[in-house]
């Protein structure tokens, strides 16, 4: 009994390791003349926009948009403001 309970809980930890790692990859946006990536929601391009994988855009020699950092780096002008 105590090794089919060991084996479910390496079974389950591994799955779960699996899925994390699979779930990463990252959606981001590109324009057919532009040389930027983006985020869904930036304010620098709002059509004409395709998704691509991240890693693809890097590939095809696309860089990070400057305004809406989608990299996922944070800097203190995006995280929330707090009331003083």
């Amino acid at each position: 009994m105590k090794r089919s309970s060991l084996f479910s809980i390496i079974f389950f930890a591994l799955f779960y390791i699996v899925l994390n790692f699979s779930s990463q990859a990252q959606t981001v946006y590109v324009t057919e003349g532009g040389k930027k990536y983006h985020m869904k929601n930036c304010s620098v391009v709002s059509t004409g926009k395709k998704g691509i994988e991240l890693s693809d855009a890097k590939k095809k020699g696309y860089s990070a948009c400057a305004v809406c950092k989608p990299d996922g780096k944070k800097t203190t002008a995006e995280e929330p403001k707090k009331k003083k």
